[in-house]
Formats: C-alpha cells, structure tokens, sequence
C-alpha cells in the first residue's frame, strides 16, 4: 500500500497545476481588461473635460445671446460683369448682429461697408448669382467684408456679425 498512497499525492500536485495556470490566465486576463478600462476612461475624462473647459468658452464667443438685432442697408443698385449685355442687379441687404453695440458700429461704417459691397456686387455676373450657392457664397462674403471692417471685440471672431439676409434680389 505504501506504493498506492505515493500516487494519489503525486496526482494532487498535477491537478493543482492546471488551476494554478489558470488562475494565471484568469488574473493576466482580468489585468489587461482592467488596463483598457482604465485607459479609456483617462481618454474620456481628458476628452470630456477639453470639450467641456475650451469648447464652452467658444461655444459662448459664437453663440447668439439674446434676440438679434438688424441694421438695414439702403437698396443697391449695380451693374454686373457681363462681357456682352447690360444687365442690373437691386438687392436689399439687412445685417443681423449680437445687440445695439454692433448695430452702431455698423452704421459709423456704412460708407465703407456699402463701398466694398459695390465693388463684391460690380464683380458678379448672372450665372454667379442665379444658383443657391452663388447667393450663399455671396452672403458669405458680404458677412465677411463687414467682421473685417467693424472694429469689434478682438476675441469674438464674429465681430457680433451672426449672419446677413436680403430682402430683395432682383436681376434685369
């Protein structure tokens, strides 16, 4: 019997192995996961708190506060750069800012601004002003020249300019 005892404790070691490898790989396993979590959510944390601290300070530069306020240009009448025919274009322009402020600056720069209006409008012929595009590109430039000649507060890039409508677009 001396001999049958010896195996069974031989046998106990090899079962105990196999749990301890996979006590090895259940820990290395639970490891590796526990990294990931922690990984992302240190990449959601610093993603999250950017968005949050930087985001929201733009957010409130560009944002609109308040009901807008709305300067209105006097009619422009042009003539359009077609090589062949005489044609015209009459469109009303209303300027849409942030508040009072802004409506004034507009207005100590009307010269100016209906200036550079007519040399934008003088350089656009039909087929530039036909397509919603066209018109869209040409609000786009029209809100533009204004940023650029309003002095404004620096730090907003909108100079309180949010966006500019016409309320007549006619061409002959």
């Amino acid at each position: 019997m001396a001999r049958v005892a010896p195996a069974p404790a031989a046998a106990a070691p090899e079962a105990a192995a196999p749990e301890k490898g996979s006590k090895k790989k259940l820990i290395l396993i639970l490891a590796i996961v526990l990294t990931v979590l922690a990984a992302g959510g240190a990449a959601a944390f610093f993603m999250l708190g950017n968005a949050s601290g930087e985001g929201a300070a733009e957010e409130t530069v560009e944002e609109p506060v308040g009901p807008p306020t709305f300067v209105v240009m006097d009619q422009f009448v042009v003539n359009l750069a077609e090589p062949d025919t005489t044609r015209y274009l009459q469109i009303g322009i209303t300027y849409e800012v942030s508040g009072p402020a802004q409506a004034e600056e507009i207005k100590n720069f009307t010269p100016v601004i209906r200036s550079r209006i007519l040399l934008v409008l003088s350089g656009k012929n039909v087929g530039n002003l036909t397509s919603i595009e066209g018109k869209q590109q040409l609000m786009d430039e029209l809100v533009d020249l204004a940023r650029v000649t309003i002095k404004g507060d620096p730090k907003d890039p909108t100079r309180g300019i949010r966006d500019v409508h016409f309320s007549s677009f006619v061409i002959q």
